[in-house]
């Protein structure tokens, strides 16, 4: 064990960035100064007006709504080891020592601290002061078992593995947030009800025992899932697979190295977004940011500026799909000459590629969703959109494969041009024009036939898209060489 820690130790002093520490310290007194400005703007507001329950009673919502948030956070850019390196295998490291320097790891990991902190700091202004520290030790629980989650899943060598993680993982969701709930509604909302009677510091001594009980659940999943971690195997030799049933694809026991025949086409497209570090930001990046465009276009002010229409309801659905598709074959050519000895025709990469792009805009649409349940949304509207984004906005960009440049998957997204070129750039002023013909459809037309144009148009790209693809297929085809040539070059 302690030569484990003075490798991690070298190798984060080794990998430490002075960029990455200022830009995570200047987000954190950023949105500080965002929560302490609105702080100083509701004061007085909150002192004066009356608050039917208990605030201190939030303590174990506040905790567990950061849940999902951090989830997503870790699978986008948490990758923490969770498997020896070679020359680690070839020491005498015992799996339980292996298990705690993992549970070390992830404790001391800035990414478990940051929103746990952050989270701290808002309570210690909005509720009682005491709450705090009760807040900062139940979200920090909570954002340990999540990453614990995360690295079950990521060890797991087959879906007999991860599949129970899946149901367990929202059995012990269900119930933080029952815990949290119960806590509001029966001490905090009891608190001020004239027909019930609390005695003093019930409040308090009720908040404490319900996040104790929070904490006791985050305790025991969080050994249930280290137990699980340290009864995966992912190493060949520990399944003891022969070399013939390895070539095979066949796994001799659940511990054999997963065959490389279940690399698919689907899953490249999903691994090289979750890999790749400029992809994964980016997506993320504009998912948030349209999302959010969309939700506040919604309002009804700005609804009546707009004839009803939500103007960023085409870019909330088919954008992120339009980062990715700008770079169609960017990313392959790194490396082109493995793909080439696969069985996959040109045409069928193609295909899989428009089907992932689709199926991330249906994604996006499906979190726009709750627009036309609760914000009064059109529901034509919403499936329209989401048929013209698969079918006419994202479709003519699979024609970047003509002129897609070599692109470094492992950089930085932020202001990097690497991999563009002249053609991409001129070729990027293609998607005006349909989104000239949504927007004309829905200001010019009524409602219901702008409905029909708008999804109409999306179901005839939806129908042709496989002969655009083949007349893509056979153009790169014929320049096939002079795009290796390029791509070898750059």
């Amino acid at each position: 064990m302690r030569e484990l820690l003075y490798l991690w130790l070298t190798q984060k002093r080794r990998s430490f960035s002075w960029r990455t520490f200022f830009v995570g310290l200047f987000l954190f007194v950023y949105f500080g100064g965002l929560v302490v400005g609105v702080y100083l703007g509701v004061r007085e507001h909150l002192e004066q007006s009356f608050i039917p329950f208990a605030l201190a009673t939030l303590a174990p919502l506040v905790a567990t709504s950061i849940i999902p948030g951090d989830l997503l956070i870790k699978i986008f850019w948490r990758h923490s080891p969770v498997e020896m390196d070679d020359y680690l295998r070839s020491r005498p490291v015992a799996h339980a020592v292996w298990t705690r320097f993992i549970l070390f790891d992830t404790v001391t990991d800035f990414m478990q601290w940051m929103l746990p902190l952050f989270m701290t700091f808002v309570t210690g202004l909005f509720l009682p002061l005491w709450t705090a520290p009760v807040v900062l030790l139940l979200s920090f629980s909570c954002t340990t078992v999540n990453a614990l989650f995360q690295n079950c899943w990521r060890r797991a060598p087959g879906n007999q593995w991860t599949l129970p993680l899946v149901p367990a993982y929202m059995v012990w969701l269900v119930l933080s947030y029952v815990v949290a709930g119960i806590c509001f509604v029966a001490i905090g909302l009891a608190d001020d009800d004239p027909s019930t009677t609390l005695r003093p510091h019930a409040t308090a001594y009720g908040t404490l025992a319900f996040s104790l009980l929070q904490l006791l659940l985050n305790v025991v999943t969080g050994a249930i899932l280290l137990w699980y971690f340290s009864r995966l195997r992912n190493h060949n030799e520990e399944g003891g697979a022969t070399s013939a049933a390895l070539s095979q694809g066949v796994q001799a026991t659940p511990g054999a190295v997963s065959s490389p025949s279940e690399v698919t086409l689907w899953s490249i497209e999903w691994i090289q977004i979750m890999r790749s570090r400029r992809l994964r930001v980016s997506v993320l990046t504009i998912a948030v940011v349209f999302l959010l465009n969309t939700y506040m276009q919604q309002s009804e002010t700005i609804q009546k500026d707009f004839n009803g229409v939500n103007i960023m309801l085409l870019f909330g659905i088919g954008f992120p799909s339009i980062i990715v598709a700008q770079w169609v074959l960017g990313i392959e050519a790194n490396f082109f000459s493995a793909i080439w000895t696969k069985p996959w025709s040109l045409q069928g990469i193609l295909r899989r590629k428009y089907y992932f792009f689709c199926g991330l805009a249906c994604v996006m649409g499906v979190l726009i969703l709750p627009c036309v349940v609760f914000m009064h949304m059109n529901f034509f509207m919403w499936l329209a959109s989401l048929l013209f984004a698969c079918g006419v906005f994202i479709l003519p960009f699979m024609a970047t494969a003509l002129f897609s440049s070599r692109m470094d998957m492992f950089t930085s997204a932020f202001f990097n041009y690497q991999g563009g070129n002249k053609q991409l750039n001129i070729f990027s002023f293609v998607m005006f024009v349909p989104i000239g013909i949504y927007y004309a459809s829905y200001f010019l037309l009524p409602s219901v036939y702008a409905h029909l144009l708008v999804g109409g148009l999306g179901l005839a790209g939806l129908a042709l898209h496989g002969v655009y693809i083949q007349w893509i297929a056979n153009k790169w085809f014929n320049r096939r060489y002079q795009i290796m040539e390029r791509w070898l070059t750059e």
